[in-house]
């Protein structure tokens, strides 16, 4: 193999790492986006249950005596 076959072998094996590389920072991003937007609805479902547990508390009921709502 001459050199000069040996430098394009190298050169199609660099752009199929490239492209290796971008598609797994595309996969990257989406799923640090997926874990951000988990994230803030985390914080909104605390957030609605310290409220619901708040609401509880001042009107002196227990969330165990309350049915749930499709009875």
């Amino acid at each position: 193999m001459s050199l000069e076959d040996r430098i394009t072998e190298v050169e199609i094996q660099l752009v199929h790492t490239q492209r290796v590389c971008d598609q797994l920072n595309e996969i990257v991003t989406e799923m640090s986006l997926e874990a951000q937007r988990r994230d803030r609805e985390m914080k909104r479902l605390v957030d609605q249950l310290k409220d619901l547990k708040n609401k509880v508390s001042e009107s002196g009921g227990d969330l165990e005596d309350e049915r749930p709502p499709h009875y």
